[in-house]
């Protein structure tokens, strides 16, 4: 078989599979796929080019299908709850999201693998909704790879997580388990396969101490045997030493800057503080 009959062939068999998969998402009938397969004999286009056309589906369900069998995360779709400011999923193709797959891929090299460090805290010196949306969307990143993610929320003080992803402002979370007042488990995020969130829950009198005792220590240590990635979004440094306490627990730390915004001589502190603590500082994400 010549190579342009393998061509051929090869896009016969996705064009089944692709029906097999509307079918089964009932999107299609089998009628409809008769008239598909008569469209495309007649003119030559792609499967999911001819169903859009005849109005039997939309683009939003080819790019389900498409996500599916490349194994990615397809976008939201417009009436997710998910906020759009997570461009790793409502702008997979733009610059931002491009570099989150840079800081992903330099993690993994440098961090993750080869011998898996499980947890990772995102600091910053000030800033608090910069370090919450570097967390999510570098969290959302790692789970496009199919590794199993924990995005934990330990600003118990003044938490943003919960807007990002839908979830009521008050759910219980992080400071409620540490205080012994429920038993809970990480969210599953259920529009980002592999990605689950533990907020962090009433907001607490005392998040120092919560964060510094054994019961903190004991979830992260859970955390690390159950996920393959944990990464933890903190209070800004400049605040309180929540942050601090946090890195020493991980033992290693991502600072996130902002050009224009962030002080040096704030950020040579931090640096200097962390080191002569034993954390590790692996890389800096830097906004422009």
């Amino acid at each position: 078989m010549n190579d342009l009959a393998k061509s051929l062939d090869s896009e016969a068999t996705n064009a089944q599979r692709m029906g097999s998969m509307l079918v089964a998402r009932g999107k299609l009938s089998a009628r409809d796929l008769s008239a598909i397969a008569n469209a495309q004999a007649q003119s030559g286009q792609r499967f999911g080019d001819i169903a859009m056309k005849l109005g039997l589906v939309t683009q939003a369900d080819i790019n389900a299908i498409l996500a599916e069998q490349f194994a990615y995360t397809a976008p939201p779709a417009s009436t997710s709850k998910l906020d759009p400011q997570l461009s790793t999923l409502f702008q997979p193709d733009g610059l931002q999201a491009e570099a989150l797959r840079s800081l992903r891929s330099e993690l993994l090299v440098r961090y993750f693998q080869p011998q898996p460090q499980r947890s990772l805290a995102i600091i910053a010196s000030d800033n608090a909704d910069q370090i919450g949306l570097t967390a999510a969307n570098l969290a959302i990143s790692f789970s496009q790879l199919g590794h199993r993610t924990l995005l934990i929320d330990t600003n118990l003080r003044n938490s943003n997580l919960n807007p990002l992803f839908g979830i009521h402002p008050y759910a219980p979370g992080l400071a409620d388990r540490l205080a012994g007042r429920q038993t809970l488990a990480p969210i599953p995020i259920s529009e980002v396969p592999g990605l689950w969130l533990m907020p962090a829950g009433t907001q607490a009198p005392n998040p120092q101490e919560l964060l510094a005792g054994n019961p903190y220590r004991d979830f992260l240590h859970q955390s690390q045997q159950l996920f393959d990635v944990v990464l933890i979004s903190t209070a800004p440094m400049n605040s309180n030493r929540d942050a601090q306490l946090v890195a020493v627990q991980s033992g290693a730390a991502l600072l996130v800057t902002h050009t224009h915004h962030t002080r040096t001589r704030a950020l040579a502190d931090i640096c200097q503080r962390l080191r002569d603590l034993g954390v590790r500082l692996v890389g800096t994400a830097l906004y422009r």
